[in-house]
Parts: structure tokens; sequence; C-alpha cells
């Protein structure tokens, strides 16, 4: 999956850009707020339809046009070619591929499938359980369609749930229904987080080792509602009976899988507690570049965005690092500084404007 080029109209601090990409690594490199990550965030929008610096959309449109943003741009999946148009007003949006309009955002996210790194993701460990539930929701969901259609019908028997513990007096037969409802769904979910996980763990320790080049024992601990495959439905049943007088006091669903959590041991510690800095960085930098390798297709292959990660590096782990990413097949960096190593593209941001640069 290679994005080939992008237009950006009244976006951040882009009025009017274009700029074509090439396969393997990108260098966006600048001063501070020169608009490196702004473009950055441009090409992440191409997956979801929405930044991962603000919940508000309208964010994005530049401060001097009231009106809309807009993104174009081209994608090639092998010989298969796609057009993304993306147009963004204070009202909402609309997404078209190949001038026809898009109503799901999952229709979007199949098409342009990105991984991203921020700086904040360090603390991704020390942050609330919803926080990392999200961020596995969505990487599954790129992995299998089914699952984030899964977890939307939970989420409708859970507010639908959640609505009726909040009347003065519920009616219990329906909440048991919903229970039933919720339980059905859940083992589903259960099965696709349990597969996915031990993914992970099949790639994990050889991506760390590759990033810190030292020998540590790195393990994700998934902490499911319940963790019997084969008595789930019974075992679930009984919690939500012993559960049911909780739920009623509190007015909410207090137990299931969108409670559930996960934590890294990294030596046989948890990371959250143990770790240091460095060594949370290096074990969510390894997690996140995790689905790029369990996806086989080529040209299914996820683009990866690391904004500013390595200024936080020393030298050594910053070329192991490069030296793993320059073998994916298309990856864009933000830094502060031209990257100088071959085969890799840097483009110079500075006055609202990106100059490609010849490589070496």
């Amino acid at each position: 999956m290679i994005i080939e080029d992008i237009k950006l109209t009244n976006f951040r601090n882009y009025k009017n850009l274009s700029v074509s990409f090439t396969k393997g690594m990108n260098v966006f490199y600048g001063d501070n707020g020169s608009g490196k990550t702004n473009l950055a965030e441009a090409i992440y929008f191409l997956s979801l339809s929405k930044s991962f610096r603000t919940n508000n959309e309208s964010d994005v449109i530049n401060i001097e046009e009231n009106n809309h943003a807009l993104i174009n741009a081209h994608i090639s999946k092998g010989k298969n070619y796609k057009k993304i148009d993306i147009y963004i007003t204070k009202d909402g949006k609309k997404i078209s591929i190949d001038n026809k309009s898009v109503n799901k955002i999952s229709t979007l996210s199949n098409e342009v499938n990105v991984i991203y790194f921020l700086p904040k993701d360090v603390n991704l460990f020390k942050e609330s359980p919803k926080v990392r539930r999200n961020f596995f929701n969505i990487s599954l969901s790129k992995q299998k369609e089914e699952y984030l259609k899964l977890l939307n019908d939970y989420e409708k028997v859970l507010k639908s749930r959640n609505e009726l513990l909040k009347e003065d007096e519920p009616d219990l037969t329906l909440i048991d229904v919903y229970s039933d409802q919720l339980i059905t769904y859940s083992e589903k979910i259960y099965k696709y987080r349990k597969e996915y996980f031990e993914n992970i763990n099949s790639y994990l320790p050889e991506l760390y080792q590759k990033i810190s080049m030292k020998k540590s024992s790195i393990k994700l601990i998934y902490l499911p509602f319940i963790n019997d495959l084969s008595s789930y439905k019974e075992l679930a049943n009984e919690k939500y009976k012993d559960a049911l007088e909780n739920d009623l006091k509190l007015k909410r669903t207090t137990i299931g899988v969108h409670l559930e959590d996960f934590y890294i041991l990294l030596d046989g510690k948890n990371i959250t507690l143990y770790g240091s800095q460095g060594q949370n960085r290096m074990a969510v930098l390894a997690l996140k570049l995790v689905p790029y390798f369990l996806i086989k297709e080529i040209e299914k292959k996820p683009i990866i965005i690391l904004d500013d990660v390595l200024s936080e590096l020393d030298d050594k782990n910053k070329m192991n690092l490069l030296n793993l990413l320059s073998n994916l097949e298309q990856v864009f960096i933000t830094s502060t500084q031209k990257v100088e190593l071959e085969n890799i593209k840097n483009y110079l941001i500075k006055n609202n404007t990106v100059s490609k640069e010849e490589n070496l």
C-alpha cells in the first residue's frame, strides 16, 4: 500500500499544497512549528477520516479559511489505484473513493491502513485502560472487518442496557435479555482478541530486540472478562447475575469486555510499574509496528507514520530503528533534522511549502 500523492487545500497551515511520495522511507524535516506533523496528520486522515491530535475535526481547517478543508490523494495497492477525497467543514465531512460517496468509515479504513506513533504514545501503559482498548480495537478492526461490526453491535446493546439501568424501576426481564445478547457478542469478541494477542506475542520479542538490541523477554498480557472459551457463556451468565445488584445501584453495566485491559511484561516485570521511559518507548514502538508484520500480502501492508520519534532516541537505537524501517513498504517520519542515509527521500518543510530533495 503506497500513497502516491496528496493535495491539501486549507488544511492547517497549508492553503494549497501538492506533493508526491515514493515507496520506502520519506522524512519530513524542518523547524518546530513548520507543519511537519500537519502533513503527517493529513496522511493519517486518509485512514480513519479523523485527526490523531483533536476530536474536533473542524480544527484542521485553516484559521484564515472559515468554510472548508480538502484532502485529495491517490493510493496504490499493487496494480490497483484509488482516488480518495475528504471534504471537511464545521458541520461535518464528506468522503468519496473513486468519486463514489462513502458513508462508512470502515470502508475507508479498508482502503487505507495507517499505523502511527506519536511522542505521547510512550505513556500508553500509564494511560487509562480505555486508551489501551481504543488502540487495540482500532488495530484489530483493521485486521478483521467483522470485529468492528461485533464491537458496534455490542456497544448498541450495552447502551440500551445502561439506559434501562438508569430507570427508577428497570424491567429485570429485559435486563436479562440484554445481558444474554452482550454475552453472545462478548464470546466472539474474546475469540478475536485472544487470537490477536497470541499473534502479537509471536512477533513482539523479535521486534523489540531489533529496536533495542537487547535480548529481553517481552510479552503482552491480556486481562479478559472471561478466560475460558469452553465454558464462556456459563461463566459470563454467573458474573452478570452476581453483578446485577451493583449494576442497579450504580445504574450502569459494571462488567464485560468493554472494561478489559492488558499490560506488558518486560523481563518478567510489569513495564508500567518498573519500566524506564526508554523501555516504555521501545516497547510501544515495537507493539505499534507488529500489525505490519501480521499482514502477509504486500499490497495490504499498512503505511507507517512516526512523528518526532528520532529526537528521543540515542544514536544507536535511532540507527536500529531506521534500519528496520528501511525494509518496509512506505514510512513517513517527521524530524527536525535531515536524515543522511541512502535510499531515504527527504522533504524540507519551510514557510508552508514542501520541497522534495534528491536521494544521496
